[in-house]
């Protein structure tokens, strides 16, 4: 960690007090060098994220209203909120320090696989087509999975949580190993938790929403700020790890966008209603254009050549 941004997550947390009036101060020490402004700037643009600023106001919130009760504690409420944004500071401050660290970035093309061990032990395994960074602080450590499928076997270390954060929810463990993978298959998108080993906590983006606490052979998924129901698995079954998919029961959309992480040629579903077609069974994925024509045998649907991919249609 370069000592500008440190010295810039120091300065950003002073000023998140609205008793802060070293402005000259701040201004003179970004002026003395240009890394320590492109520091400042960097970390208080990620104070200002809505989802930070809600969660330091709800801490602010929660703090004043156990405040508020009878007696020489009730005299305290006003000085409770009036130091309420120093308090939220603080709290948000390991995320700030997070914030200090250089993210590592890993990436797949479609039809590979890859696997990596970060500096803290956790190895990482990634499907086709998906994008991730990984940011190990003092405090925390977080992975941003911004596309496609990867299964974590996490190191354990209670004094640095792991989170691994979607836009549409979030994933939290101490020392466990499971599978994150987002969809896209109905639009907004989906995030869905499959446990291996260990208790994993998935909750909804959003602030107030109920989470659940998923453990070895468990799934869900979160979407639009709801979970799903929890469902059993098997997590002792290949997976796309081995190269297979397992399912009772998944619309062709679903299974298509599976296929396109492990297809090098891509797969488009023409119409709503073939979309939605069900197909259930155990399917290779390592030959998706083999899959899909035998598929297209069973369930009375075409694959045609079309530019760039395969086109499937009635």
């Amino acid at each position: 960690m370069s000592r500008a941004r440190l010295n810039a997550a120091h300065w950003a947390a002073r000023r998140f007090d609205p008793a802060f009036r070293d402005e000259a101060g701040l201004e003179a020490w970004k002026l003395a060098d240009p890394a320590n402004a492109e520091a400042f700037d960097q970390i208080w643009g990620v104070g200002q994220d809505p989802a930070l600023v809600e969660a330091m106001a709800l801490n602010v919130q929660r703090r004043a209203v156990r405040a508020r009760r009878p007696g020489p504690i009730a005299a305290l409420a006003g000085g409770l909120v009036a130091c309420g944004l120093a308090v939220a500071a603080t709290l948000a401050w390991p995320q700030l320090q997070l914030m200090t660290v250089k993210p590592a970035a890993f990436e797949t093309g479609r039809g590979q696989h890859h696997t990596v061990t970060l500096a803290d032990g956790t190895r990482v395994t990634l499907d086709g087509d998906t994008r991730l960074e990984v940011r190990l602080g003092d405090h925390r450590r977080e992975v941003a999975l911004t596309q496609g499928e990867a299964y974590f076997d996490v190191a354990h270390d209670e004094a640095r949580p792991f989170t691994v954060k979607t836009a549409e929810g979030s994933a939290r463990v101490l020392g466990t190993a499971f599978d994150l993978e987002l969809s896209h298959e109905r639009g907004p998108g989906r995030v869905e938790l499959s446990v291996h080993r260990g208790r994993v906590r998935l909750a909804p983006s959003g602030l107030i929403h109920r989470t659940a606490v998923l453990t070895a052979g468990q799934r869900a998924f979160a979407a639009e700020g709801r979970l799903s129901r929890v469902k059993t698995f098997d997590p002792a079954a290949d997976d796309w790890r081995s190269g297979w998919l397992e399912t009772d029961g998944v619309t062709l959309a679903r299974l298509v966008e599976r296929l396109n992480r492990a297809s090098p040629t891509p797969i488009v579903v023409e119409g709503e209603d073939l979309s939605r077609q069900r197909v259930a069974g155990r399917f290779r994925l390592d030959e998706p254009d083999v899959l899909v024509r035998n598929l297209a045998l069973v369930h009375g649907f075409k694959v045609r050549e079309g530019e760039g991919g395969l086109v499937l249609s009635r």
